[in-house]
C-alpha cells in the first residue's frame, strides 16, 4: 500500500503557510477549488474560510454550523454539533482499495498516523465499514485536540481518481451517537460524490 498517500491526506490538517484565497469570508455551503473539485457539507455545514487551506499537495477544507460561522443564529445547523474535515488530494493517481486501506491503519504505522500526537499507542480502532470502494473508521484518540472528543469517524475513498478523507469530529462533552456519526458522515461522503459527478 502507498502509504505516502495516507501520510498525505492522514497528515494534512497539520498544512501550515498555505494560501487561504479558496474561500469567501461569506460561510458558503460549498466551494471549488482550482481543481475544479466542488466542496461542500449536508444542510446545515458552511465552508469555515478561517480554518481552510490549500496547499501544492493537498487541500483542507473545514466545515462547521453555518449559524457558529456566520454568528447569525437564524442560519442552519447542522443536526450534531462538530466539526468536519473534507481533505483531498490535489493531483490524480492511484488511490489504494479499502479493504488494503483498513489493514494498513490496524498497523502501528497507520495508527500512528490517525493519532494527533503521532504516538500508535495513542490511538484505539473501535471499528472498521467498508461499503463498496469506500472505507469508514472510528477510532479513540487520546491525543485529540482540546475541545474534541476522543472518538472519531473517518472515511477515505476515491473521489474522481483523488484520495479523499472525510473526518467527523465531536466536542468534547458532546459525544455523537455511533450510529449518529456514521450516518452523519456518509451523507457528507455522498454529497462530496455526487457534487463531483
Amino acid at each position: 500500500m502507498p502509504t505516502s498517500k495516507s501520510v498525505l491526506i492522514l497528515g494534512a490538517l497539520a498544512l501550515a503557510g498555505c494560501d487561504t484565497g479558496m474561500v469567501s469570508r461569506k460561510a458558503p455551503e460549498s466551494i471549488r477549488l482550482s481543481d475544479g473539485t466542488v466542496v461542500g457539507g449536508t444542510r446545515g455545514w458552511c465552508v469555515d474560510p478561517a480554518t481552510s487551506r490549500a496547499g501544492p499537495g493537498a487541500a483542507v477544507v473545514v466545515l462547521g454550523s453555518c449559524a457558529a460561522i456566520t454568528g447569525k443564529g437564524g442560519a442552519p445547523k447542522p443536526d450534531v454539533p462538530g466539526i468536519v474535515t473534507v481533505s483531498l488530494e490535489r493531483e490524480a493517481g492511484e488511490v489504494p482499495a479499502a479493504a488494503e486501506l483498513a489493514a494498513f491503519l490496524a498497523t502501528d504505522a497507520g495508527r500512528a498516523l490517525l493519532a494527533a500526537d503521532g504516538r500508535a499507542e495513542s490511538v484505539t480502532i473501535l471499528e472498521t465499514v467498508i461499503d463498496g470502494d469506500r472505507l469508514f473508521i472510528r477510532v479513540r484518540d487520546e491525543s485529540a485536540a482540546p475541545g474534541t472528543a476522543a472518538e472519531t469517524w473517518r472515511a477515505l475513498f476515491d473521489l474522481g481518481g483523488r484520495f479523499a478523507s472525510v473526518s467527523l469530529y465531536a466536542q468534547a462533552g458532546s459525544p455523537i451517537g455511533r450510529d449518529q456519526g456514521l450516518e452523519t458522515l456518509s451523507d457528507q461522503v455522498d454529497t462530496l460524490a455526487a457534487a463531483n459527478g
